[in-house]
């Protein structure tokens, strides 16, 4: 810097000895304009000249006395390459060197922490040994400026002041406004000398994301931002732990480009991922830049509760979550926990055609409440499940992404219902000791049954004793003389003789395959024990009814019936099993199948499910490669949910939806045997379940406490925001937090500051750059 006047400097003082060509260009005769302008136009001329002179010096204004101090601020992060740090160097040198006589300097250098590097003093005393006070600062990654500047007004050096700051100005720490707002506010004038960054052109990483977490499992996907001033080849690494996970070479373009890296499964626990670029010298000055970390948890493997009916085989499901990476535990549905805070002992609840009135109201309603909070719910179809489960208008019914209630009557499945009842003897009196007999409620059943169909279904009546006897040939309703008809035949309804079920139940079925309708279901109302008809003729026959798509469910009266065979039965019909206590049962129990049938439908019969848009369900599986499904619970997608997979006839198969803050899957078709047979042999069963789980489970970054890390001046600092899903604040004073460097080790473990009301601070020394 070259003193000119008392009160003024200039940072390109060379260009000063330019000004002996103002008196050469004065002198120069004028060409143009009259003999009295000629004159004035060379002064002119040279007016021009010296201001221009003056301009391209770099003027630096003074301030104060003659005593006023000049403090160099110099930026010795690694952003400032060592090119222009040398530059810098002999600049201040040359300064320094041509100062007046009297004109006090001092030099503070500033990585992450500010150095007095050289104290006021008369500037020409000041020699090079400054240049190496910055060089063991073990933090250059931070540029604070706003420390450097602090310093600089601080500093004890008379009546007045100076600051010239050479930076690149890649602040990362700090706010050096502030402080020179503060400065302005002194009086203290800045001027800044700017030197070019090292990174301008250079090969480097600018950024690494991904998530904080993920679960055990899964994999872990970063993207990484390079920028380059030179297009070439360079090699690029993905390290995990410190070992090189991921190595490839690629071939960079000039300007930013943006790759994915791909992490192999990891263990839980943290981890510190880093991705380094490397390339040639004239693509690669500096090394500083070549890398960025980030920090990942892998959380334990997702807790999965897996609900199923009593008797109901769910192995195939259970694997396929099991290799999915959840821990599994499978319960009854009278298990399911009751309270919030058990079930929020596991992430995904899955619901394996389980019938709606399996679980109270309170049961369901903690399913929905935990969900809500950020759980996963994925419900499986089947015979048992959805509209023949009893879901519709239960609180279960209001979590789903599907209705089971059919809302467009031009959709509605044709219904055909059968009422195959016991009119032998013992059905003359009430096995509960009651006055009603189970004859009478039978009568009662038929009545309701009917009225709980809608016009255009079918309705049809067998009584047997010894033998059976059709009270009501399958009719169709048409809504006016549907009752008189009904009165009509179970009228013909009383009790005597014995008990011949194989015989009734063929001729029914016989009946049914050949009646048209879109459901076909047979309820069989016996107390007593059949005299005919082997173990063997029962399987066969009711194989036949499976495989004309028509269901069977059974309804035990009192403690003498065949309790094993009708439930037998009824599993294998793909139906429900019922036990009347007593005679009013019956009409109830028997109301209930017949709504079940008609709110809702299985529907059966092969078709190719349709995709109807991508989810992360079908995530790399093409739909061409999906298997046949051989029918469905017929629901209908609510406007907010996304429907991945539908029947032929556009029903959903597969929908999901956000519910709060957790997810719910609804699967229409079941978990193999009945509807998904081929899906249970398809080679990529597993995979689409792991992928239903890994889509529907809650976001593994969630957490009662959220930490955030920030730089303020030299040190650290980490927040901690602690508030549950609730908003209620949480007492952290107890508590230690551990931060643990890169390579594993400990650094340091603090009680958390209270900061304000569920955030609390824990500050920590200048760290150098890494994962922590």
């Amino acid at each position: 810097m070259i003193p000119l006047l008392p009160d003024l400097l200039f940072t390109r003082g060379a260009l000063l000895w330019a000004l002996l060509l103002v008196p050469i260009v004065v002198l120069l005769p004028a060409r143009f304009g009259t003999a009295a302008v000629r004159p004035a136009a060379r002064w002119l001329r040279g007016a021009v000249l010296l201001l221009l002179i003056i301009t391209l010096a770099g003027p630096l204004a003074a301030t104060g006395t003659a005593e006023a101090t000049t403090v160099f601020v110099v930026d010795r992060s690694h952003s400032v390459g060592p090119g222009a740090s040398d530059s810098i160097n002999r600049w201040v040198a040359e300064t320094l060197g041509a100062a007046g006589t009297g004109e006090q300097a001092a030099v503070v250098t500033f990585g992450a922490d500010p150095t007095l590097a050289a104290p006021a003093q008369p500037a020409t005393t000041i020699d090079d040994g400054w240049q190496s006070v910055t060089a063991g600062d073990p933090n250059r990654e931070v540029t604070d400026l706003a420390s450097a500047l602090a310093l600089s007004r601080s500093l004890p050096v008379g009546e007045g002041r100076r600051i010239v700051l050479l930076s690149d100005g890649a602040e990362n720490a700090g706010r050096a406004i502030e402080q020179a707002n503060q400065a302005a506010a002194e009086g203290v004038p800045i001027d800044v000398l700017p030197v070019p960054s090292a990174g301008d052109g250079d090969l480097r990483v600018e950024a690494v994301t991904g998530p904080s977490a993920v679960w055990s499992g899964d994999d872990l996907t970063v993207l990484a931002n390079l920028a380059t001033g030179a297009g070439g080849e360079v090699t690029l690494e993905l390290v995990v732990d410190g070992v090189v996970a991921h190595r490839q070479a690629v071939t960079l373009q000039p300007g930013a480009s943006a790759y994915s890296l791909t992490a192999p499964k990891l263990p839980p626990g943290f981890h510190a991922v880093e991705v380094r670029v490397a390339g040639t010298p004239e693509l690669d000055r500096v090394a500083q830049n070549n890398q960025a970390a980030l920090a990942v948890v892998v959380r334990d493997e997702p807790r999965l509760l897996l609900v199923v009916p009593e008797g109901a085989d769910s192995t195939r499901l259970h694997t396929a979550f099991t290799s999915g990476g959840a821990a599994v535990t499978v319960v009854l549905p009278a298990a399911v926990p009751l309270r919030l805070s058990e079930l929020s002992a596991y992430d995904s609840i899955v619901l394996d055609n389980v019938p709606a009135w399996t679980l109270s109201t309170d049961q369901q309603r903690a399913l929905v409440e935990r969900t809500r909070a950020g759980g996963s719910l994925i419900v499986v179809g089947g015979a048992a499940s959805y509209g023949p489960g009893g879901y519709a208008g239960t609180p279960l019914e209001s979590a789903l992404p599907v209705t089971v209630k059919v809302t467009d009557g031009t959709q509605r499945p044709r219904v055909a219902l059968l009422l195959v009842i016991d009119k032998s003897g013992s059905m003359s009196y009430d096995p509960g000791g009651g006055t009603v007999s189970k004859i009478d409620m039978a009568r009662e059943a038929v009545r309701q049954a009917a009225a709980a169909l809608a016009p255009g279904d079918q309705v049809g009546v067998i009584a047997f004793n010894d033998e059976p006897r059709w009270l009501l040939t399958m009719t169709t309703l048409e809504g006016e003389g549907d009752s008189e008809r009904t009165n009509g035949a179970v009228a013909q309804l009383t009790a005597d003789g014995g008990t011949e079920l194989y015989p009734a139940m063929q001729v029914g079925y016989d009946a049914m395959r050949n009646v048209p309708a879109d459901v076909r279901h047979i309820v069989l109302i016996s107390d007593g024990k059949s005299q005919s008809g082997s173990t063997e003729s029962y399987q066969r026959l009711v194989s036949d009814v499976g495989n004309d798509n028509i269901t069977l469910s059974t309804i035990a009266i009192g403690d003498d019936a065949d309790t094993e065979l009708l439930q037998s039965l009824a599993t294998a019909g793909h139906g429900r099993y019922h036990q009347a206590v007593i005679a009013e049962d019956i009409p109830r129990l028997t109301l209930e199948e017949a709504r079940s049938a008609g709110s809702q439908s299985v529907l059966r019969g092969a078709f190719q499910p349709v995709q109807q848009t991508a989810s992360p369900i079908l995530s790399g599986i093409p739909p061409q490669e999906l298997p046949p499904l051989e029918g469905y619970d017929f629901a209908e997608s609510r406007p907010d949910a996304q429907t991945v997979l539908t029947s032929d006839r556009g029903d959903p198969v597969l929908a999901t939806w956000q519910l709060g803050l957790g997810r719910v899957v609804a699967w229409t078709a079941d978990g193999g045997g009945d509807f998904a047979a081929q899906w249970e042999a398809w080679p990529r069963y597993d995979e689409f379940w792991g992928n239903a789980l890994r889509w529907s489970l809650p976001d593994p970054t969630n957490s009662a406490v959220r930490f955030a890390a920030e730089r303020r001046g030299a040190d650290v600092v980490v927040t901690l925001d602690a508030v549950t899903a609730n908003g209620d604040t949480i007492d952290l004073s107890g508590a230690t937090v551990a931060i643990t460097a890169p390579d594993g080790t400990l650094v340091t473990e603090q009680t958390p500051v209270s900061a304000a009301p569920g955030r609390s601070e824990v500050r920590l020394p200048s760290l150098a750059a890494g994962a922590y």
